[in-house]
């Protein structure tokens, strides 16, 4: 079958096209709305512009081919080829992505709002500029397992989106927009974070070991037993946060605002914090040895239990803070 075949039969009212072998056709701005195209071959087609929206698509190879503006909103893609595909400004709301194949697919600026990406491998994709407000690329009882690995989300929009168990190591995800994200046991290992909003998000158990996320802010953000070793995190804030049982070793958090913070059973050993903000913050058998506070503020700071001993405190702010044997800094 070749492409003029198909728009005529879709225009005389057939819309059930399976394993339709359609390689490197030309459709450019075909009007294709609820077609049934499942295990179709469409590799190096030209489907610019096209409507495709309600599709289904399933299991069909797309690889290479060039989608860059199509319609493909409430789609079905589950199990699609789309390797090194072009979805340029491709509006894909709602859209069905669950175990598709996105490796090295380009997303520049592409909808994705609301998108099911559940087991989706965008490993190496572009989607710098990418709307993933709502999409859910959760991990559930390993049935999925959503891999973005290396994937580049700069200034990507992922608003309220399910990343629970994501693999997202060395990814790309500077100034991106992660606000009430659950990242909840994801794997953001050696990750750009920089300049990243991750305001109420959830990290709860996720690993950030070298992840860099200098600038990022971090306010009223969930990182309860989270691996961050070796984290860049400076100029962040924290204030609010929850850092309780972290692993924070060698972590950088020079200037970082950490107001009114939880880091009680923290461990923040070889840490530096060097003129951090800690004002009211929860420090509760926190472990900071060999740590670096130089001309840290901690007024009012709560160091019940804390390990003290070998971190360098010089020019340290004290004011009213209760120290490690209970006793409140000033008072007589």
């Amino acid at each position: 079958m070749n492409a003029k075949e198909l728009l005529e039969k879709y225009a005389a009212g057939e819309t059930n096209f399976p394993s339709a072998k359609l390689s490197g056709s030309n459709l450019w701005g075909a009007d294709l709305i609820g077609i049934n195209l499942e295990n179709a071959d469409l590799h190096s087609a030209i489907l610019i512009f096209a409507y495709l929206s309600r599709a289904n698509l399933s299991h069909a190879n797309l690889i290479g081919s060039n989608l860059s503006g199509t319609n493909l909103n409430q789609a079905n893609l589950k199990f699609a080829e789309l390797h090194n595909a072009d979805l340029h400004g491709t509006i894909l709301k709602n859209a069905n992505l669950s175990n598709a194949n996105l490796t090295l697919a380009n997303l520049l600026d592409a909808n994705l709002m609301g998108a099911d990406l559940r087991g989706a491998d965008l490993s190496g994709a572009n989607l710098s500029g990418v709307c993933l407000r709502e999409a859910n690329l959760r991990e559930e009882k390993r049935v999925y397992n959503s891999s973005l690995r290396g994937a580049i989300l700069r200034k990507a929009d992922l608003q309220s989106a399910n990343l629970k168990g994501a693999d997202l190591a060395r990814v790309e995800l500077s100034h991106a927009n992660l606000r009430g994200v659950n990242l909840r046991a994801a794997d953001l290992q050696e990750a750009n974070l920089q300049g990243v909003n991750l305001e109420n998000a959830v990290l709860t158990e996720a690993n950030l070991i070298g992840a860099n996320l200098t600038g990022a802010n971090l306010r009223n953000a969930q990182f309860e037993r989270a691996l961050m070793e070796d984290v860049n995190l400076r100029e962040v804030r924290l204030d609010w946060a929850n850092l309780s049982q972290a692993r924070l070793n060698r972590a950088n958090l020079s200037k970082a605002i950490l107001n009114h913070a939880r880091l009680n059973k923290a461990d923040l050993s070889r840490c530096t914090l060097v003129q951090s903000h800690l004002v009211e913050a929860e420090l509760i058998d926190v472990y900071l040895a060999r740590a670096n506070l130089t001309g840290a503020n901690l007024t009012r700071a709560n160091l019940a239990r804390a390990e003290i001993s070998s971190t360098n405190m010089a020019g340290v702010i004290l004011t009213g803070a209760t120290m490690p044997d209970g006793t409140v800094y000033g008072e007589a």
